[in-house]
């Protein structure tokens, strides 16, 4: 018995250990991906480059190329990359052998072409920006793949109420169960939590023009609201206003409820039981009581008559590629907002990490099965990209301030000085990401 135990627990870690060995490398990967805009952008527009290194430490492998004179290596700590471009960190001067600068006839220093602080700044401004962009590039190509074999998460219809209109006369909208709502009102649908999918239709007029996907079509819909009674034979209200009854009561007897006495909105749960007394099916319905009509109730609902959950649902490949754009615009204002939100305190710091926390996510995702790993990867990748724009000391984004400060004045801020800036930004950094990793910990 011991043996088992024993067996089946080394077993769990090994396998947990696999995770976090495919986390390490998809973390690689992205990081690469960043390292390699760089170097494209820094070849088509006619940089030279000393090294593209994948990993970081002592170096494991090494090739130069004869032609161009370019190092790439393999180093032993895969947790990054690095596009080391000539001069990169120096005043674009021609040294000697002693590392000092060459002087002309006139004891001015030779600049030297090749350097990359010698390059014209909008040359430097698009490298530096493409890095992060090349981010974003592969988290919408990596969304797309998503969408396609697995589906986005989508308000999806399961049921509607247009029989169940109180009002004689009301318009039938022609929604129909499976539906799939991709857009409202002109602007595109997309979900990472439950509090966007309320935003979505928390502001809606009386009517509303849905995009919705319904057997592999975009089929458009002007809806309308109206007072219908959300209730179905066999339901029985399980919670008032998130509420948990003692007892479930049969929507018949909703007047009974004392919290239900107001004229005020209210949210029920409604479920179903079987004939053992299992919750089949749950669903929420806001309601209000009854003005415009009467029956055994004496509540009713106000809107589109139907009702909704969010479920997954494939998209054909142009369909996800297209919104594959949004959808990522949508991750990258996430993003900031929570940034924001963790500036000002509205959040907590265990809501942020470092590498580790990072890694032992993607780790964590990986073990719930591909379509998880995929989509925290296409997060993540992201997040690589916002937070290299921010213009933080020796991240992407400041540098890139740097560059703008010196094509206003004219004149760039004293390598050296950049250079102390980028440094304690880099340690900084560095102690951050550890604190937020130990914090993330201990909180969680």
């Amino acid at each position: 018995m011991i043996f088992t135990l024993t067996a089946v627990t080394a077993a769990q870690v090994f396998t947990y250990i696999g995770y976090v060995i495919v986390a390490l490398l998809a973390l690689m990967v992205m990081i690469v991906v960043h390292e390699l805009g760089h170097y494209t952008a820094g070849k088509l527009l006619g940089f030279k480059i000393d090294e593209f290194s994948i990993g970081f430490g002592p170096a494991i492998f090494k090739k130069r190329n004869k032609k161009n004179d370019e190092l790439f290596s393999i180093r032993i700590l895969p947790i990054g990359g690095f596009c080391a471009f000539h001069g990169e960190d120096e005043e674009g001067n021609k040294l000697d052998e002693e590392g000092k600068p060459i002087l002309d006839e006139d004891g001015k220093p030779v600049k030297d072409k090749t350097a990359f602080n010698s390059q014209p700044a909008w040359k430097r401004l698009i490298v530096l920006f493409s890095g992060a962009f090349m981010n974003f590039i592969s988290a919408i190509f990596i969304v797309t793949i998503y969408f396609a074999a697995y589906g986005q998460i989508l308000p999806t219809i399961v049921g509607t109420h247009d029989e169940a209109a109180v009002i004689a006369g009301a318009e039938q909208n022609q929604f129909e169960d499976g539906d799939v709502i991709l857009a409202i009102d002109g602007k595109q649908v997309n979900i990472l939590m439950q509090e966007d999918l309320d935003k979505a239709f928390a502001s809606l007029g009386d009517s509303a023009k849905f995009r919705v996907l319904r057997g592999g079509k975009r089929i458009k819909i002007e809806a309308h609201k109206y007072y219908y009674s959300p209730f179905k034979d066999g339901e029985y209200i399980y919670a008032v206003n998130d509420v948990k009854l003692e007892t479930p009561v049969p929507y018949e007897d909703i007047a009974t409820i004392s919290a239900c006495d107001t004229d005020n909105e209210i949210l029920l749960t409604l479920v179903r039981f079987d004939g053992d007394g299992n919750i089949v099916s749950q669903s929420g319905a806001k309601v209000q009581r009854g003005k415009v009509a009467e029956d055994a109730s004496g509540y009713y609902s106000y809107g589109f008559g139907i009702t909704r959950t969010i479920l997954r649902a494939k998209l054909p490949f142009f369909l996800a590629f297209g919104r594959a754009f949004g959808f990522s615009f949508f991750v990258v204002f996430k993003i900031l907002a929570s940034l924001g939100a963790l500036i000002t305190g509205k959040i907590g710091l265990e809501s942020a990490g470092g590498t580790i926390t990072t890694i032992t996510t993607i780790a964590k995702m990986s073990s719930l099965g591909f379509d998880s790993f995929l989509y925290v990867t296409a997060i993540i990748s992201a997040n690589l990209a916002v937070m290299n724009w921010l213009p933080f000391p020796a991240l992407d984004g400041s540098r890139m301030l740097f560059t703008i400060i010196e094509m206003i004045f004219r004149k760039p801020v004293p390598r050296k000085v950049e250079a102390i800036i980028h440094t304690v930004g880099l340690v900084l950094l560095l102690v951050l990401a550890v604190f937020l990793d130990i914090f993330h910990l201990v909180k969680t």
